[in-house]
């Protein structure tokens, strides 16, 4: 008899604890603000947003899971361009590799590393080809305020963010551009990070 009651009360305490760390994940969950549109300036810096924003096929969003996608084309002067894409999302299987769709796209990848941005963090570059054209994107993910260009780490990130929120989410945002004839990589590069830079306070500061 004893062993049972000693038993009843190891398992109501062992309830108890779940029922308080369920309710401590729900307070916290609360807490955490949420999102609803992708709320990007148009100005970002000196640049300046150019044209509509893409369209987004309702497929794409099915595959991804989620209809907060941005695609959108930058300019500043002298002739600097950048496309912002930010795929934001409560579902981790909506954050892949990009190289996927690239190379799904037609895009060769020639080379991978990483490059800094700025202070903040070090970004995956990619150099892709596909016939006479030249693509380059830096990219990388958003988990809480932690920001990364490994897929890896963004996803112990998010591992993390699940235990102590249970529902966290998770952003990809992606910089590219097309080399024009005679625009050099250097330079093309030099851009990418000047308007990732730029945007990352931004990043910050509108998705959580």
């Amino acid at each position: 008899m004893k062993h049972y009651i000693a038993l009843v009360l190891i398992l109501a305490l062992i309830a108890a604890g779940h029922l308080a760390i369920l309710k401590a994940h729900a307070a916290a969950s609360a807490m955490l603000p949420t999102v609803e549109t992708l709320d990007i300036p148009d100005q970002i810096g000196d640049y300046s947003r150019r044209g509509a924003d893409a369209e987004i096929e309702d497929h794409v969003k099915q595959v991804l899971g989620t209809s907060m996608i941005l695609i959108r084309d930058y300019v500043a002067p002298p002739q600097k361009h950048a496309q912002l894409t930010v795929v934001h999302s409560t579902s981790r299987r909506s954050l892949h590799f990009p190289e996927v769709c690239l190379v799904g796209g037609g895009w060769e990848i020639m080379t991978q590393t990483t490059h800094p941005v700025g202070f903040f963090f070090r970004a995956k570059k990619l150099v892709l080809v596909n016939g006479d054209m030249r693509q380059l994107v830096l990219y990388w993910f958003k988990t809480g305020d932690e920001l990364t260009g490994n897929f890896f780490v963004n996803a112990f990130h998010w591992a993390k963010a699940q235990l102590a929120f249970g529902s966290p989410t998770s952003t990809m945002i992606k910089v590219s551009t097309v080399l024009r004839p005679g625009q050099s990589e250097e330079r093309a590069f030099e851009t990418l990070e000047d308007f990732a830079v730029k945007f990352t306070p931004i990043l910050q500061e509108r998705i959580p």
